[in-house]
Formats: structure tokens, C-alpha cells, sequence
């Protein structure tokens, strides 16, 4: 049965939650917290397999948890034979984001990309 979505009330308001893995969770919520200004939401958690931390950025209403994984693993993917990014972040002025971001000691590229009229700074 296909849904005929201009008829029916929107099935969601928005993306939950961002599932990010960690190896070390208490360094990781430190990088977070020191280089990107996120708040820790509440003292991280133990589930049944691991720790788990919430996260969220100073301004909008993306909530990252992160998950602690003992296997080796990253947040990218591969898109024809080449890393891909699996978020983003937005911000107003990326001039001073990436000054800011470099100056504190986070590796990110020199370039500003213009996409759409936007400038993307890559991580």
C-alpha cells in the first residue's frame, strides 16, 4: 500500500538521535565537549554492552550519543571507493568556525567549500 503523503499527517517530526561509536568514551566526550562546545546531557550511562553518552550542541536540536565499542570502527562510509562524512554541522559564520576550530587545535581543511551558496568547512 503506498502512502499518499499529502493526505496523511507528517509520520515524523524530526531525526532522533545520531549514533556515533567511541573507543574511548571518556576522551571522546572531552573532545566534544572541549573542541566543539557540546554539553554532556547527563552523566554517561552503561547499557547492556557498553557506556553510552548524550550529547547536545550549544544552539538546535540534534542529540549524539555516543557509543562505546571496543571494536575499531568509524562514522564514515564509503561512496565510490572514497570516505564520505556521515554528518554535518551547520553554523552562521564558517570563517570564524574554522579560525576558532584551528586555533583550537582541531584538524580540519583549509578550504571553505561554496555549495548552494553556502561555505562547508570539512572536519
Amino acid at each position: 500500500m503506498m502512502l499518499n503523503i499529502q493526505e496523511q499527517k507528517s509520520l515524523f517530526s524530526r531525526i532522533g538521535y545520531l549514533y556515533l561509536p567511541a573507543n574511548n568514551i571518556d576522551e571522546t566526550i572531552e573532545w566534544y565537549q572541549n573542541k566543539l562546545g557540546f554539553k554532556l546531557r547527563s552523566p554517561k550511562f552503561k547499557n547492556d554492552i557498553g557506556y553510552v553518552a548524550v550529547l547536545t550542541p550549544p544552539v538546535g536540536n540534534v542529540v549524539l550519543l555516543l557509543v562505546e565499542t571496543m571494536d575499531y570502527t568509524t562514522a564514515d562510509f564509503l561512496r565510490n571507493g572514497r570516505l564520505y562524512q556521515t554528518f554535518t554541522l551547520n553554523g552562521p559564520d564558517l570563517d570564524y568556525t574554522h579560525k576558532s576550530l584551528k586555533n583550537n587545535g582541531v584538524e580540519v581543511t583549509e578550504n571553505l567549500y561554496a555549495w548552494r551558496k553556502r561555505k562547508i568547512l570539512c572536519l
